[in-house]
């Protein structure tokens, strides 16, 4: 979508992660995390596995990323026979989802008493990075993986080429434990992950400490290597008025920020967002969620940030906040829990269903990504197919889906 990527490397958006398939389980972002945080292990005492999962084993995708639409890796969960023990596994696909290879063991954690998902990144060299609540890397195209020790819990993860930033939340257990919001780092790699810097100017903030709703929320936007949008949970008012979410943006590589911020004109938990190719930038913010759905506002900018139009007429209020990706100035679509696939073609103002329905009123729709104005991908599960997980993808813009239920060799 951008002339300005160069070869190796991908257009980075905005999307969030969210469990697909128990999205009651997947509310609790920094709750859960936090216990997952102090239990969760490599899935063998080695500094990386090869296991790859035997076959038959009941797996459910959690998360991908593709570099373009035919190429890239994927994150199964198993879950063992008694329900106490859970493994992450990542394996690759080449033709666009169908069918993923040679599942790599990366973490194991005790999934009774803990339940967070994991998101994945890739920076087209060989390396990758698994995250949420810890941060597992790769530097061999996900055939070997290692624990990289953050001081804190990673919330997001974004590469252009081997420049690698990751925002962290730096809970203490006392923190942890009381279940307040945690002050926020931004720490950069320009080695593909090897070795982590702290940025030497980071906006001052916080993750929120949200413990509970049905929601998606964005912390990393790359522009380029040197321009990227840092967004936090948004103030919670306390006299119950309008929330605003934090906003900073760099065009320096991160040694200078300069505060904007979103009037979500709502009282909001969360909020995501997503840039245009353009610059245009859109908001969702969303309220705290009840019975599969969620007060939601829509905001516009086209100064970078430094103002916003409310899009009033918005009908997004069914489902949960999901994630967004602006792929045209008019043009976005929105997943999210209890969703299906939703599109608006006039800048965020009104919404419909994408047709025929990708996702549902059950499970919904967890993640989307354009690659260009044609080519893209959805994740979600299938209404119509027993809530089976299911990845879509179009080559014309969305006007037409092809389903690709993921299949493991």
């Amino acid at each position: 979508m951008s002339a300005a990527i160069p070869s190796g490397e991908k257009r980075v958006t905005g999307r969030t992660w969210m469990r697909p398939f128990t999205f009651a389980a997947s509310f609790g972002l920094l709750c859960s995390m936090s216990i997952a945080l102090w239990s969760a292990q490599p899935a063998s005492s080695a500094a990386s596995t090869t296991t790859t999962a035997p076959p038959g084993f009941a797996l459910s995708m959690e998360s991908f990323d593709f570099a373009n639409s035919s190429s890239g890796f994927g994150v199964f969960t198993r879950e063992s026979p008694s329900g106490k023990v859970c493994s992450d596994l990542v394996g690759k696909s080449t033709d666009g989802g169908e069918i993923f290879k040679s599942l790599v063991d990366v973490m194991t954690w005790d999934c009774a008493n803990s339940d967070f998902s994991s998101s994945l990144t890739t920076d087209g060299y060989g390396d990758a990075f698994l995250y949420g609540p810890q941060l597992f890397v790769s530097h061999d195209n996900a055939k070997t993986w290692t624990r990289s020790p953050q001081s804190g819990f990673v919330l997001d993860v974004k590469a252009i080429g081997r420049s690698v930033w990751i925002v962290v939340a730096t809970c203490t257990r006392a923190e942890t434990a009381s279940d307040v919001a945690c002050p926020v780092q931004l720490r950069e790699s320009n080695n593909g992950g090897r070795t982590w810097e702290s940025s030497l100017v980071g906006p001052k903030g916080h993750s929120g400490g949200i413990s509970y709703g049905a929601h998606g929320q964005s912390y990393l936007i790359r522009i380029n290597r040197l321009s990227a949008y840092l967004m936090l949970a948004p103030t919670v008012s306390t006299n119950g008025g309008p929330s605003v979410v934090p906003l900073w943006f760099t065009s320096t590589g991160g040694r200078s920020w300069s505060s904007r911020q979103v009037p979500c004109h709502i009282g909001a938990l969360s909020a995501v967002l997503s840039a245009a190719p353009n610059g245009t930038l859109m908001t969702v913010c969303a309220s705290g969620p009840s019975t599969g759905s969620q007060i939601k506002s829509v905001l516009e900018s086209s100064d970078g940030g430094r103002t916003w139009e409310l899009k009033t007429d918005s009908n997004i209020d069914f489902g949960y906040l999901g994630a967004i990706d602006l792929v045209t100035k008019q043009e976005a679509f929105l997943v999210g829990g209890r969703s299906s696939l939703l599109v608006t073609h006039d800048g965020g103002a009104l919404w419909e269903p994408v047709r025929p329905l990708l996702g549902g009123s059950d499970g919904g729709t967890s993640e989307v990504v354009f690659f260009n104005v044609d080519h893209g991908i959805v994740l979600g599960n299938e209404e119509n197919n027993n809530e089976k997980l299911t990845l879509w993808s179009t080559a014309d813009g969305g006007k037409h889906w092809i389903s690709k239920p993921p299949r493991v060799e």
